[in-house]
């Protein structure tokens, strides 16, 4: 059985409230139910509100230096196949980014992302499609970056 956004509830946790209100913006438009936990202390239940959150998108870098990679470890605790977009300013090479260890299904978005990418990475693993590493998507201001 696949889960459908019309069903899912995914657990946000990310401290930045920018990027916290986008990300369940976009997952409310898309048909998703969003909880937003504000911060990792204590880290979030799967459980709760009725029910399970079905996927989860962490920030890799939380207030209080909380490590986003901390917080996955304990959703995994509850719950070892929970879909995980993780989102991260570390370049992918840094050793900060490092996702290894983690379990799966884990992808990472690179700040800034693109909503609809997502939205799309969220519901392949969902659907329980295999999410290929893809580079990071160029922007228009990035091609003038370039060019200078």
């Amino acid at each position: 059985m696949t889960t459908t956004a019309d069903d899912a509830t995914v657990l946000v946790v990310e401290d930045e409230a920018l990027i916290a209100m986008m990300v369940e913006d976009t997952l409310a438009s898309a048909g998703y139910r969003p909880v937003h936990a504000r911060d990792g202390h204590p880290v979030p239940s799967c459980q709760g509100n009725g029910g399970s959150a079905q996927a989860a998108v962490v920030g890799l870098r939380c207030a209080d230096g909380l490590d986003g990679r901390q917080v996955v470890r304990r959703l995994r605790e509850q719950r070892p196949s929970v879909p995980v977009v993780v989102v991260t300013g570390f370049d992918p090479q840094a050793p900060e980014a490092d996702l290894r260890g983690l379990g799966g299904p884990t992808v990472r978005l690179q700040k800034p992302f693109d909503c609809d990418e997502l939205v799309e990475r969220l519901t392949d693993m969902l659907d329980g499609r295999a999410v290929p590493a893809r580079p990071p998507r160029r922007r228009a201001s990035d091609a003038s970056k370039m060019a200078a």
